[in-house]
């Protein structure tokens, strides 16, 4: 790696991190409070229906984003959309939002390519799925990656775009393939602005043992596919 990439490596990790403390400092930590307390959640249901229309638009917005820039969490983006509209429509603006981001993220890719991927994806992780590009049941691989809890779904987006899966196929199994990971996070989102921390908890609770599970399955699955690459 040149000197020049590592520094941009390294701002690019002090930008996110700053970004992240931001989010977190002035408006995710206020945001909660406002949750905690019944006058919170009012307020928050007027601000809300004072955007009218612009509302989803913008959340749908916010979804991309993070997407698209792969190192901010979407948890946290996810939850808010289940405060703010609800589990089920909640789910469906996330899911739009996957969608038009992985529209753009392939596009991107196959206009840029290498280069633009390597701005979120470090070298090591791209070895570790490396095997993506000769793999023959590659949607069938990209849909469980995508499906796990706990792998990087937005940096995978990058790496399997650099491949030769066709578009639309692409589109729809990466959309559909988040709607469990995505249904629990609104689905806490709409617990908590219902002020019912405790059901949020467990929720939590459940989607954390399954996203390590997940964590180890996402290991276990690249471990073995590098393996059979290295032998071929």
């Amino acid at each position: 790696m040149t000197k020049k990439r590592k520094i941009l490596k390294v701002a690019t990790l002090i930008l996110a991190i700053i970004l992240c403390a931001f989010l977190t400092i002035f408006v995710l930590v206020p945001f909660i409070r406002l949750l905690m307390t019944d006058e919170g959640r009012i307020y928050i249901q007027q601000k809300v229906e004072s955007f009218g229309i612009f509302a989803p638009v913008l959340y749908i917005v916010m979804e991309m984003t993070h997407i698209i820039l792969a190192f901010i969490p979407g948890g946290p983006v996810e939850i808010i959309g289940g405060v703010l509209f609800g589990a089920i429509f909640g789910l469906i603006l996330c899911e739009i939002g996957i969608c038009l981001a992985t529209v753009i993220i392939y596009n991107l890719v196959k206009k840029f390519g290498r280069p633009l991927v390597n701005a979120f994806v470090s070298e090591e992780k791209f070895q570790k799925f490396k095997f993506l590009h000769d793999e023959k049941k590659l949607e069938l691989i990209a849909f469980i990656l995508l499906m796990i809890p706990g792998t990087p779904k937005d940096v995978l987006s990058y790496m399997i775009s650099l491949t030769d899966i066709k578009p639309i196929r692409f589109y729809f199994l990466a959309t559909a393939a988040r709607i469990p990971s995505v249904a629990s996070s609104t689905l806490m989102g709409a617990t908590l602005s219902k002020g019912k921390p405790i059901i949020t908890a467990i929720i939590f609770l459940i989607t954390a043992a399954i996203g390590i599970t997940g964590i180890f399955l996402n290991n276990y699955i690249t471990a073995k596919r590098s393996d059979k690459q290295e032998i071929k």
